[in-house]
């Protein structure tokens, strides 16, 4: 039997579990696509160890797809402000350093891959999650129509996303632009 480097072999397992998970993540923040031959390598495990965890490369980007969406929602859940002007504000600066990070790339270079069906709704479900601070400050803000004006906050944001990523806007001023678009739109639901 091999050694484990844990206590227990669920432990071992759930640490090259993780080990797997980290590996593909750096990669495809560096590449935006790897093989499971280069995840393999980077864990030091051979290629058929692989898919003892995984039944494939889609499997594998699915997981790291779903920790990442569930690491950012649960950033932004904790974004906090005392009146709706700044929980939406705090919401904004969330995604938008997300961005900045360089995290958000590791998102974008998943999107192009086809999804298991039975992850993709996992995934939907959590990017949907993303949106919901922000819902539930406009809620509280008593917008009349939260869930269509977080919509339209995210599309300006998404918009932001698009220019920082491309370095056609520098990050601080473009934060700030879109708080001064945002806080116009929806000054009348703001006023708190």
């Amino acid at each position: 039997m091999p050694k484990i480097a844990a206590a227990t072999v669920a432990e071992n397992r759930e640490q090259r579990r993780d080990a797997l998970l980290v590996a593909a993540a750096n990669l495809m923040q560096r590449s935006g696509t790897f093989t499971v031959a280069e995840v393999a390598r980077e864990v030091g495990l051979s290629r058929s160890a692989v898919y003892e965890y995984y039944s494939s490369a889609a499997e594998l980007i699915a997981d790291v797809l779903i920790d990442e969406l569930a690491a950012w929602s649960d950033a932004l859940a904790t974004a906090t402000g005392t009146t709706a002007t700044e929980q939406v504000h705090a919401w904004i600066h969330g995604v938008l350093e997300y961005v900045i990070d360089g995290r958000h790339a590791l998102l974008r270079a998943a999107g192009s891959v086809e999804l298991p069906a039975s992850r993709r709704a996992e995934v939907q479900a959590l990017h949907q999650s993303l949106i919901a601070p922000l819902v539930d400050a406009l809620a509280s803000a008593g917008c009349p129509d939260p869930v269509r004006q977080a919509r339209y906050v995210w599309g300006v944001v998404d918009v932001s996303i698009g220019r920082i990523e491309s370095g056609e806007a520098n990050p601080v001023d473009e934060s700030a632009a879109v708080i001064t678009f945002v806080d116009g739109a929806l000054s009348a639901a703001l006023r708190n």
